[in-house]
């Protein structure tokens, strides 16, 4: 696999709207335009993953990703406040420049599902290092505002089910019984090793983030 051009992937996938907006005239049009940047995005978790005994780089990298990120929710909800746009706002399929700053909203929030599914202790390590207060607003925001509008993230899908997950995992919402993120490194206690002998049989069944794909 080759190694991803991080400068081309920034731009590509977090600040560049699908180029089908500019014909998209309803949400079924414009759905395919955010499954064919989803697409693009799995090719970004696929690149981090080569990385998995580079801590450093890894973390460079998100670094790099979640920075421009920033910058583009921020500006992208400026735009949809002075346009007046809220979470119950029709689909904007008239309004080209504010589907692009919803679009970007969209379409950063589910990477950085991915990204923070995926990568939890890295970009836990990240906010504490940078002290990243401002960050993790916009992105509470943004979850928040993609969990109210139902056009992409709708409970009955793909998109919908990672969205869930991310807001079990940043604790925005409780966690089921069920849920555990296998990515998360866990520390175990004495007692918990001991237990763990004990019991080997069965995992519990529910969402686990090994049986999710995100790409349609």
């Amino acid at each position: 696999m080759k190694k991803l051009n991080i400068w081309t992937v920034v731009f590509v996938t977090i600040c560049m709207p699908p180029a089908l907006l500019a014909t998209s005239s309803s949400v079924s049009s414009y759905l395919k335009s955010f499954k064919a940047k989803r697409l693009i995005q799995q090719d970004i978790i696929k690149s981090l993953s080569s990385y998995q005994n580079q801590h450093r780089k890894q973390e460079d990298m998100l670094k790099l990703l979640y920075d421009a990120m920033y910058g583009v929710l921020r500006s992208s909800f400026v735009n949809l406040e002075t346009a007046g746009f809220t979470t119950t706002s029709p689909f904007p399929h008239d309004q080209p420049q504010t589907l692009d700053s919803l679009s970007l909203i969209y379409e950063n929030c589910a990477l950085f599902s991915d990204l923070y599914l995926r990568y939890p202790d890295v970009t836990e390590s990240l906010y504490k290092k940078f002290k990243w207060t401002d960050f993790t607003d916009v992105i509470k925001k943004s979850i928040q505002f993609c969990s109210e509008r139902k056009e992409v993230f709708d409970s009955g899908n793909e998109h919908g089910k990672l969205l869930n997950l991310a807001m079990q995992e940043l604790k925005l919402i409780p966690k089921s019984p069920e849920y555990r993120n296998p990515y998360r490194k866990v520390l175990s206690t004495p007692d918990q090793k001991n237990v763990k002998k004990r019991e080997k049989k069965k995992l519990p069944r529910g969402p686990f983030l090994s049986k999710l794909k995100t790409e349609l």
